[in-house]
């Protein structure tokens, strides 16, 4: 019975870390080749993202997690010249894979 609840449960969490990868969809675009992102892995997947673009950008980060793609459902405003860093937990995101408009 102990099992059957922890299945259920583990699938509830799953399909909770998945949703706002399926809500973004692939609609996503990628950000002009003047924002980039830096990641940094340690206990968390953390990402510097600059701008040296001469307009404002938003964007959000595309991870995956083994293998399944996880974008999270925040959107960063970035000023000319700025510089914002963001992160997940590891047993969200477990790698980087870029930047996307939002």
């Amino acid at each position: 019975m102990r099992a059957a609840g922890a299945a259920v449960a583990g699938l509830a969490l799953a399909g909770a870390v998945q949703a706002p990868a399926q809500a973004a969809g692939t609609s996503a675009q990628a950000v002009p080749s003047c924002v980039t992102g830096t990641p940094y892995y340690l206990v968390t997947v953390s990402v510097k993202i600059t701008n040296n673009c001469s307009t404002t950008q938003r964007v959000n980060v595309k991870y995956t997690k083994n293998g399944v793609t996880y974008i999270p459902d925040k959107c960063h405003s970035v000023a000319p010249g700025g510089t914002v860093t963001t992160s997940e937990p590891a047993w969200v995101a477990d790698r980087y894979v870029g930047l996307i408009s939002c």
